[in-house]
Formats: C-alpha cells, structure tokens, sequence
C-alpha cells in the first residue's frame, strides 16, 4: 500500500464513497408559457465537487429520465436562453418544472427568435448558432458545452449516452482540440451531434459532433484580434490575431495564438473498498497548474465554382511549459476501521510538447455524385519529467521517505487518408468509400532511483476499411 503507484492511482481516482442505490430519475420540463421544452440538457452530477456523471435531454414532449448510482449527487437541468435549475436526486419523481426565461442574457428583451433551433434531420441533432445567442458563447469548446446533449468541461468533450465524440470542422478530422479554443463562437454556422454514427466511421466511434462555419463575405484582406483577460486564482491572458486575403475562388487565412493560464484543482477523495476487510482511503488533494501555449496556422482554399474546391492547411501547437505541481497530498488508510498508513506526497510534472498538424481536402461534384476526399498528416513529441517526494508511516511503525522520478517521452506519427462517395439513391441516399491510417508511436520510460523499470516501445499499426451505407427516412442499411 505503501508504493508511489498508490499515488498516482489517487492522483487520478475521483471515486466518490456512498452505498450504490440505483434508481431512476424522471420529470417534465415546461417553459414560460406552460409549453414543453424539448432539447434541454439534463446532467447528473456527482458531489461535492460536480463532476459530469452522466446526462439525457428532453424529448420533444419535455419529459425526461436517468440512472444514478449513489445519493449523494445532484441534477442540473439546464437551456440555452433560460436560468439553469439544481435539483437533488430524492425523490426520484421531480415532476413538473417550469424554466424561467434568462433576461440577462437574452438582454433587455426577451425574443425568442433570438434562442437557438435544434431539430432532429437525418442522423444527426442539428443546432442552429448563426443568428443565436450562442454566437456569444465565447470559444468553440463554450459553444459546445451549451449544445443539447453534449457536455465540454475543460476540453473533455462527452456525448450524452455515448461518451468522447470524434469532431469534424468542414468536414475535416480534428485530431487536437486546442482548435476549439482557437475557434471563437460567432464564426460558427451550426453543430451537428451524431449517437449513431454510420458505417463510414471507425467501428470504435460511438459519436460525432460535426461543426459548420460561416461562409468568409467579401474580397480584400482582413484581420482581426481576440483578446481575453480574468482572474482565477491569478491572471490568465489569450491572445489571438486572425488574417485573411480573398479574391474571387481564392482564400488565404492565417492564425497566431497565444495563451498563458493558472488554476488550481481541491479535492476531498474518499475511497471504500469491500474485500475480506473493509478499505477507507481518505484523501486531499491540492494541485497547481501553471499553462502556458502557443499556436501559429496556414490555411489556403480554392473554390473552382460551386461544384469544385480544394485547399490545404497546416497548424504548429507548442506547449512550452505545463506544469502541474501537487501541494499536497495527504492520505489516511483504515482497515477495519483501524489505521492502517497515512502518507504525505508533494511532487511536480511537466509537459513540454510540439505538434505539427497538416490537412487537404477535396470536395467535388459530377452530376448526382457527391465526392468527398482528405488527408491528414500529424506529428508529436513530448517530454513528461516528474518528480514525487512520499512519506508513509504505517500503523506501528516509522516514518519512511522515497523520491521518485520518471522521465516520460513519446513521439508520434500519423498518415491518414479518406475517400467518400455519395448518390441519392430511392428517396434516400447511398454512400461508399474507404480509410488508410497509418500510426506510429515511440514511448520511453525512464526512473532515476530504480524503483521502477525501465520501458522502451514501438508501436506500428497499419489500417484499412472500406464500407458500403444506405441511409432513407424509414430505414438504413449498412455495411462495412
């Protein structure tokens, strides 16, 4: 129990002690004028530090249900244009619960043609932004923690009922989701959230949340300056400067991006394991973070005429400096209800990492045929050192001291290529195509003192699926 892997196992743990009580809670939401309110985000959340459980939305007539697992958690109901409502889990049957319209931040007057549509068209729930309020959510990553059915904490992005989503810009592969805090909100045309993605996504994908933008108006060159500034503990500061050059088919857009962040993470970690004796881990945690990024991207498009386009685009995302430092970590360990160890870790760890992010695309048309091509190419490197001071002392016996430090370093190397066809086809349509990734990742491991071993790895991987899809109002055939 003593060992540093205790350690990182509660830095990581945020299982919460409670007698499991399944059950299932149920509502109806209603809006100003007594009407249903479909579409609304239902989340459940664990206390006492409101960590994402789980999460539904209404249906179009309002009503609503979802699991818990313990007592001890909360109910967050929540729409956009509305005042978000808590409720506690008991009794399971909330009943009837009638949103009040947010005055503050629709403004001095409420116009409801100012709140965002979201409607169910084909395989996906399509949510208008463009003319909303949610043009004013801030970044791309606020934007989509406001969209039903989708919950984005911190850059952890989760799909009610189907858990971490592949994204798509213009129909391009996000493979880093610092772009969606380089994305501001008012250049965001509509969010599509897919639970059910066809055959033309890799079997492991469970959802898929597919961002539109706005057209670019005009010709000439522009520009533009994003800057954000608050406190939090201590200052953090974004900075981002946009250009853009366009005459007639042509579109030359560039980006540079700077953020420097702190926060700090508490917790209170209470662990209960039932064996052939009863474990209690009883931990607080203090975590530091000290952030610092920077981001440069090239874009080039060309629209031939409205049947025809293609274009490239490159992104370098530098992190410096992430450092992560915990002070401190104090545990107690009960057997039986008897002590049994209690520690105390303090320790740091930083990340310093490089990616290079490379993109084209083909978009086209030939009579009824839709064609739909890209390539990715994406390379990393990062550098994990950390350093962790521990101190135990079990029941009856001496304080004990050990330091431990790893030096983690992994790069990595991607190709990827797909090709889609589309023709409509009965009254629905009919799509085909295929991918080719190719990854490959080197990781090192290494311990100073020797307490732990050494590794070294390589890991090459080579994939290719085809798949064949109908997709109707009524019905779907699919085939991979």
């Amino acid at each position: 129990m003593h060992t540093i892997g205790k350690a990182l196992l509660l830095l990581c743990s945020l299982t919460s002690a409670g007698e499991i009580v399944a059950q299932t809670v149920s509502g109806k939401l209603i809006d100003d004028n007594k009407q249903p309110l479909p579409y609304a985000n239902v989340v459940l959340l664990a206390l006492p530090d409101s960590t994402f459980v789980t999460g539904t939305v209404t249906a179009e007539d309002g009503t609503f249900s979802l699991n818990t697992t313990t007592p001890n958690q909360l109910v967050r109901i929540s729409s956009i244009g509305y005042n978000t409502v808590y409720k506690p889990v008991q009794p399971a049957n909330l009943g009837v619960i009638q949103l009040t319209s947010d005055t503050q931040q629709l403004g001095e007057v409420v116009v409801k043609a100012d709140l965002p549509k979201t409607r169910v068209k084909g395989d996906a729930m399509v949510t208008t932004v463009a003319g909303s309020i949610l043009e004013n959510a801030g970044t791309g990553n606020d934007l989509l923690n406001k969209i039903p059915g989708v919950s984005a904490n911190e850059g952890d992005i989760k799909v009610f009922g189907a858990g971490t989503p592949e994204i798509y810009i213009n129909g391009r592969k996000v493979r880093d989701k610092s772009e969606l805090d380089q994305l501001a909100s008012d250049n965001i045309k509509s969010v599509e959230v897919v639970n059910n993605p066809g055959s033309r996504y890799d079997a492991t994908v469970n959802a898929v949340i597919r961002i539109q933008t706005k057209k670019p108006q005009g010709e000439g060159f522009g520009f533009n300056n994003r800057f954000y500034t608050g406190y939090g503990y201590e200052w953090n500061v974004l900075d981002q400067y946009n250009f853009n050059y366009r005459k007639g088919g042509f579109d030359l857009s560039g980006m540079l991006y700077g953020k420097k962040g702190y926060t700090e993470d508490h917790k209170t970690i209470t662990q209960k394991t039932l064996l052939d004796k009863t474990w209690i881990q009883d931990s607080y945690l203090c975590t530091q973070y000290d952030m610092k990024d920077i981001s440069a991207m090239l874009s080039l498009n060309y629209q031939f005429n409205e049947n025809h386009s293609l274009g490239a685009r490159y992104d370098y995302d530098r992190t410096p400096e992430r450092h992560e430092t915990v002070d401190p970590m104090n545990t107690l360990v009960y057997q039986d209800d008897a002590l049994y160890e209690k520690s105390h870790t303090t320790g740091w760890r930083n990340t310093q990492e490089t990616r290079h992010t490379l993109n084209a695309y083909y978009n086209g048309r030939v009579g009824d045929w839709t064609i739909d091509f890209n390539a990715d190419g994406f390379w990393s490197d990062t550098k994990n050192p950390q350093e962790m001071q521990e101190q135990f002392t079990p029941a009856g016996g001496s304080l004990e001291k050990q330091t431990v430090t790893t030096k983690n370093l992994t790069d990595n190397t991607l190709y990827a290529t797909k090709l889609v066809f589309g023709h409509p086809l009965w009254g629905g349509n009919l799509s085909f195509g295929g991918e080719y990734t190719y990854t490959n990742r080197n990781n090192a491991y290494m311990n100073v003192e020797g307490i732990l071993d050494n590794n070294n790895n390589n890991i090459k991987e080579n994939s290719t699926s085809a798949f064949l899809e109908y997709a109707a109002a009524s019905a779907s055939y699919r085939h991979s």
